[in-house]
């Protein structure tokens, strides 16, 4: 999965780089995207840069959707503590998975990738004030993972108030709201852990 991302985020840099200036980018991957990972790995890589394309865009995504549903069927039968050893009691959790998996393929991918980053956000979020809590309680310098966790915290309150999958609250209000509401988040974690 790691490596999926860092090669999402050369592709964005080459991309840009490549096609000069957003507009393009954005007119060029609307019409057909696989177009133009073509064009931009077979000019600047060669017959190599198909090939290392194509493990870039197809294999790496799929090893981490096999690691996403792998993850999720352990997690599910560690928490209703289901035995995990006989493939039978592996596919009563596997298949609802898969065609649940397989029915969100269906749906607009930008809207579910949105639900996705807010929601990695919050565990971000939760992450960093772990984090935070940990080094409280070893009486370390904890406002190296607060003050991150903090900004996360606030996108996250912001971003679903005003975005047009959330709230749709007008920005004012919602940036007002989540300012609050992370002030709140705040005081309330800080008294707690500092008991």
């Amino acid at each position: 999965m790691v490596l999926e991302g860092l090669t999402a985020l050369c592709w964005a840099a080459i991309a840009l780089a490549f096609f000069h200036s957003q507009p393009q980018l954005a007119a060029t991957y609307a019409a057909t995207p696989p177009v133009a990972a073509n064009e931009m790995a077979t000019t600047l890589l060669g017959p190599i840069g198909v090939v290392l394309t194509i493990i870039g865009i197809v294999v790496c995504p799929i090893t981490s959707g096999d690691t996403a549903l792998r993850s999720s069927r352990i997690t599910i039968a560690d928490e209703l503590n289901l035995d995990q050893k006989k493939l039978i009691s592996r596919l009563k959790i596997g298949i609802p998975l898969f065609a649940a998996a397989f029915v969100l393929t269906f749906v607009d991918f930008t809207l579910i990738w949105r639900y996705v980053a807010w929601a990695q956000l919050i565990i971000s979020s939760a992450v960093q004030l772990s984090a935070t809590a940990y080094l409280i309680k070893k009486e370390k310098h904890y406002i190296v993972t607060l003050v991150p966790a903090i900004i996360c915290i606030l996108i996250t309150f912001g971003y679903i108030l005003q975005a047009p999958e959330g709230l749709k609250l007008p920005p004012m209000i919602a940036n007002v709201i989540s300012d609050i509401a992370t002030a709140i988040v705040t005081i309330i974690f800080l008294k707690i852990k500092r008991k």
